[in-house]
């Protein structure tokens, strides 16, 4: 089995059964099947999306449960170990977290929103929290931001003056404001409809 495929394992199942109690393990787990000759830049594959100039790590960490089944904190711990070992994307939605409700809609957003405000930035801009300018620490790289606009719904609260939430103009516009707003960014790189 390759190093890389050990460390694509390893991550999905710290993600999946992360608990206050596993940090430690995890992260010995994650580093002792690198090889030697391993950085974590390296461990994983990238691949450019799209027609875009972005290339993308193969793993990109999920949010969902951020704010519901996870506190700030641990969400953090989460970011901070996806992007220590090479994940170089994170994927949100304006629906999160997981199961949907109005009372918790858009917490998920602030715990990214407050991840993304405590990396260091790129001294070059005046854009302070904008994501774009994010620098992990472990590689240089840049964050890639990626949400999801809800799909048909019955969701009403997602948007302003609507009793049902649909895919056009007005609701996406409408909910890219809103995201980059709860993101405190001006800028994600990738909108997806979330069905």
């Amino acid at each position: 089995m390759s190093s890389t495929y050990q460390l694509t394992s390893s991550i999905t199942t710290s993600f999946s059964n992360f608990s206050k109690n596993a940090p430690t393990k995890r992260k010995y787990y994650a580093t002792t099947i690198m090889s030697s000759k391993q950085s974590h830049k390296n461990a994983l594959k990238f691949n450019k999306l799209g027609d875009s100039h972005l290339n993308i790590s193969e793993i990109t960490l999920g949010t969902m449960t951020f704010g519901e089944q996870n506190t700030e904190k641990e969400a953090h711990d989460m970011l901070n170990y996806a992007f220590e070992n090479g994940v170089n994307a994170l994927d949100t939605a304006e629906i999160y977290p997981v199961p949907p409700r109005k009372e918790t809609q858009g917490r998920t957003d602030l715990y990214v929103a407050s991840w993304l405000k405590s990396q260091p930035r790129d001294k070059k801009s005046k854009k302070r929290f904008a994501a774009l300018l994010c620098v992990c620490p472990t590689w240089g790289g840049r964050v890639i931001l990626a949400t999801k606009v809800s799909g048909y719904s019955e969701r009403s609260y997602l948007r302003d003056n609507a009793n049902v939430v649909r895919v056009d103009a007005a609701n996406i516009k409408e909910s890219i404001e809103k995201s980059l707003k709860r993101l405190n960014t001006d800028y994600i790189d990738l909108i997806q409809i979330h069905w």
